[in-house]
């Protein structure tokens, strides 16, 4: 007789992840509004829908899961775009610390995704912000300023 046990241990790789993202992120200094905002607004999503507090429970394989940043400055962090010194690439170093550890269980990868709701939402929406050298519709342009940093998760 054989017993075959699959685990998956997607919480423990989100938990992970976004202690990584946490560590990573910049905080703001005593004359920042929000200090701490990006770094505690790092959400996680199953199959496209945000879950509350990054409980994962209702995983599934062939899931996808992804972890992401609704603040507007978050891909201007990403890119290393802003005007104060900050460490670019959270996400992108981030992912290659996740798959380091967990890379025989999940696939991490770094990528963009749309976020369509709080600061992004309002930032696309009234933004006038167009693409360097291209044209675009209104759509495409509210899809490319929604676009935040974001890591992908599947089991493997």
């Amino acid at each position: 007789m054989r017993l075959v046990f699959r685990y998956q241990a997607m919480q423990d790789i989100v938990d992970f992840a976004l202690s990584v993202l946490r560590e990573r992120s910049p905080v703001g200094t005593g004359n920042d509004k929000h200090p701490g905002l990006y770094r505690d607004s790092h959400t996680v999503f199953l199959n496209g829908h945000v879950v509350q507090g990054a409980d994962v429970s209702a995983f599934r394989p062939g899931d996808q899961i992804n972890i992401s940043n609704p603040v507007p400055y978050a891909r201007k962090i990403e890119i290393g775009r802003l005007t104060m010194s900050v460490p670019p690439h959270v996400y992108e170093d981030s992912a290659l610390i996740v798959a380091g550890r967990y890379g025989n269980r999940a696939s991490v990868k770094f990528t963009f995704m749309p976020v369509r709701f709080g600061g992004v939402a309002a930032f696309a929406a009234f933004s006038k912000q167009i693409r360097p050298g291209r044209r675009m519709s209104e759509k495409a342009r509210q899809d490319w300023l929604s676009r935040q940093p974001a890591l992908e998760i599947r089991a493997r």
